[in-house]
């Protein structure tokens, strides 16, 4: 009689670990983008390694540290902040005036009708570009609420300011352009492409907000 009534146990595993199961495709690798801030966020750690180790060791043992040590101590974490924020805002501000000018560059600022910007977003969203057609749309609103002469059409306003001025101005009309300016920031400042149900959004948001305007 066999010591392994089932088998060598050698031989079962070897038999299981060959079927086909066993043996699917490896998984991709890393995307270059995630795998570019991986190693740059390492070097970044390596080469920072030494300072925070002495940082360590200062604040274990504080009554040795004077007070322009502290000073320094501070300046010096500052400075580091500062380097890295710097750094990555390289790598997302030309991302950021790449969409913008995606979206049409100055076209925004150009003095329209509210009913011509509506056409230009109609246009836009029938070839797909909604993220145009979005911003279009806000141009709209914006070129409304200067025909109304409830707030002044001033290009080097932001989204923000917009808001606060006719939350001023007409109270009722606050709720339907927050949520146009909302669509309208996503679309320029996310880094997902705005979908056509985005789009409905604002549109709507527009069109509830042109008679609250024209009160």
């Amino acid at each position: 009689m066999s010591a392994w009534p089932h088998g060598d146990p050698d031989a079962v595993v070897k038999a299981i670990v060959a079927q086909p199961a066993y043996h699917a495709a490896p998984a991709p690798a890393t995307s270059g983008f995630l795998r570019f801030w991986y190693e740059f966020w390492d070097l970044v750690d390596r080469l920072l390694r030494p300072f925070w180790t002495w940082l360590g060791h200062a604040l274990t043992n504080t009554r040795g540290v004077s007070p322009l040590a502290w000073v320094l101590i501070g300046l010096t974490v500052l400075a580091t902040v500062v380097l890295i924020v710097r750094i990555v805002l390289g790598f997302v501000t030309p991302a950021i005036a790449a969409r913008r000018t995606s979206l049409g560059g100055g076209g925004l600022d150009e003095r329209r009708s509210a009913d011509e910007w509506q056409r230009i977003a109609a246009g836009a969203a029938a070839a797909g570009e909604y993220a145009r057609a979005i911003a279009a749309l806000f141009a709209a609103a914006l070129a409304a609420l200067d025909e109304r002469m409830l707030v002044p059409f001033d290009p080097s306003r932001t989204p923000g300011e917009y808001r606060r001025l006719v939350r001023d101005a007409r109270d009722a009309a606050d709720a339907p352009f927050s949520l146009l300016a909302d669509r309208f920031v996503r679309a320029v400042y996310a880094a997902g492409a705005p979908q056509r149900a985005d789009y409905d959004v604002a549109l709507g948001a527009l069109m509830n907000l042109k008679p609250l305007v024209a009160a």
